[in-house]
């Protein structure tokens, strides 16, 4: 389609171009135009190569028309580093973009407001959440400060917001985001558009890491229902919310249900992406998660090798998603016990993360938490800690203390304490592991649930009996509590069928 696209602009500019002077600016300006054209519909495909070369083919011929038509060619050039991983690259880019769009437009312009947009996306690609929260409340400024409260442009950033509160595990912070961004877009666009399934999407996505499973299933239902009325059943936004299905099926352990969802998914990519798509490769990988946590190893590996080759042909071997292939291919290793082929693979991982955000950035920490666990196999324990207190650490930093990820590595560290029988201290980390999760997940969730357990076990491990009592009762009244939520919740489904059977009935008389 993108050839295509570019083949009716060349076609079109061919017949006006050859009536026009060839020093003019007028068939400047027109080629500028064709070109630019061109790059952002390569970038749509994710072209990236072609989309860069022709933005510096307007680059070229923008240095001798407007200044300001230079900050446009700087995008696309940013926008193609950026998903490439090459974020120095993308931030110089954007930043040159911005500088000039503040020279020629002033500071209070929409156009100075999509590069402070996209300089924020850079920012949260490298888990730099602050300085992207930063960012986008300089674009959100001056969109309120020129269009009106209810503008969908400045839903779309309530959106990007809601984003990094996410990431940082404000599931609250991120709800009220969306609900602030669904308002507007409700006001302005109807309850029928896809930016609508856009927020209902990421409002699942949410739901999905609290364990709110049957929310997060509503809501990407209903982001379901409106892509397939507005966009058909073979877009690739509806292959992505059968893909995001799939990772609650597959959270709840339901594999056959995830695998079927993901197969939907990836039949509607290899359709409408081709099969050399970097999206088709994460939907190999997401595959081979299922197959690895079924314990078909085999299966798991050769979907991860899938994936990697189309990575390593369209991104090149030092992108972040190479890194995490190598990371999932090192943790199947691991669970067949190959633990040498583990650590390779995990360190590879590492040093391209490492190059490319730094020493500091979320994906680093997991890369030390998976190291550790592997000399925690290895009864390496102190090699272990010294891995697990890194992550720690950088989770800390960049995440802060009352995160879901920072809580899993307490109760990794409190893990290996329990194994090297020093109970007092795996008490303390468990506790700390648990008030976290309590906090931002809820009693209800399935990792509280573990911690539970995990206190019980290392209480009765110590001696302490009352403890240990008081856990498992705590425990079993929250077990009971979530058996009467589900069986309202069956309740109140059943009688939701019986009045549709009821209307259908009636619709017959």
């Amino acid at each position: 389609m993108a050839k295509a696209i570019a083949l009716f602009y060349f076609q079109k500019a061919v017949t006006q171009i050859k009536s026009i002077a060839e020093s003019s600016d007028s068939r400047r300006q027109l080629e500028y135009s064709i070109y630019l054209a061109m790059a952002q519909s390569y970038l749509q495909k994710y072209q990236l190569i072609e989309a860069n070369e022709y933005s510096e083919k307007a680059e070229k011929l923008a240095k001798k028309l407007e200044e300001v038509k230079i900050s446009s060619c700087f995008d696309i050039q940013g926008d193609c580093k950026r998903l490439q991983s090459d974020f120095m690259g993308a931030l110089s880019d954007y930043n040159k973009s911005l500088q000039i769009k503040l020279k020629s437009l002033g500071s209070e312009h929409l156009d100075v407001s999509k590069s402070y947009h996209n300089i924020g996306l850079v920012y949260q690609n490298q888990g730099k959440h602050d300085e992207a929260l930063k960012e986008y409340n300089k674009s959100l400024r001056i969109k309120l400060k020129i269009l009106e409260n209810n503008d969908p442009s400045i839903a779309v950033l309530y959106d990007s917001i809601g984003q990094v509160y996410d990431d940082q595990g404000k599931y609250d912070d991120a709800l009220s985001m969306y609900n602030k961004s669904l308002k507007i877009k409700l006001t302005q666009l109807g309850d029928n558009h896809p930016s609508i399934a856009t927020t209902y999407n990421n409002t699942a996505n949410v739901y999905n890491r609290q364990g709110k499973y049957d929310d997060a299933l509503s809501m990407y239902n209903k982001s379901l229902k409106i892509n397939l009325t507005q966009l058909g059943d073979n877009h690739p936004s509806i292959a992505t919310t059968y893909n995001n299905i799939a990772s609650v099926y597959k959270d709840q352990g339901k594999y056959d249900d995830a695998l079927s969802m993901y197969n939907k998914s990836l039949k509607i990519k290899l359709t409408q992406l081709g099969d050399n798509h970097p999206s088709i490769a994460n939907t190999y990988n997401n595959i081979a998660i299922v197959y690895d946590n079924q314990g078909k190893y085999d299966d798991a590996l050769s979907m991860y090798n899938k994936s990697l080759k189309i990575n390593l042909t369209q991104l090149g071997d030092n992108h972040s998603s190479i890194a995490d292939i190598y990371n999932n291919i090192a943790i199947v290793y691991c669970h067949q016990c190959k633990y040498d082929d583990a650590l390779s693979m995990y360190n590879k991982s590492l040093n391209i993360n490492l190059t490319q955000l730094g020493d500091n950035h979320p994906s680093i920490a997991t890369t030390y938490n998976n190291i550790a666990s592997v000399y925690h196999r290895q009864g390496k324990y102190d090699d272990a800690l010294s891995m697990y207190n890194k992550s720690l650490n950088i989770k800390l930093t960049q995440l802060g203390n009352n995160h879901p990820s920072t809580a899993d590595t307490y109760n990794n560290i409190a893990n290996v304490y329990n194994d090297q029988g020093k109970h007092k201290e795996a008490i303390s980390m468990y506790e700390q592991s648990y008030n976290i999760q309590e906090s931002v997940l809820g009693h209800n969730h399935p990792d509280v649930a573990k911690s539970y357990n995990n206190l019980r076990n290392v209480y009765q491990a110590e001696g302490k009996r009352e403890e240990a009592i008081s856990t498992n009762e705590k425990s079993l009244k929250e077990k009971q509590e979530e058996q009467e939520k589900q069986e309202k919740q069956e309740e109140k489904q059943e009688e939701h069928e019986k009045q549709e059977e009821q209307e259908e009935l009636e619709s017959l008389f």
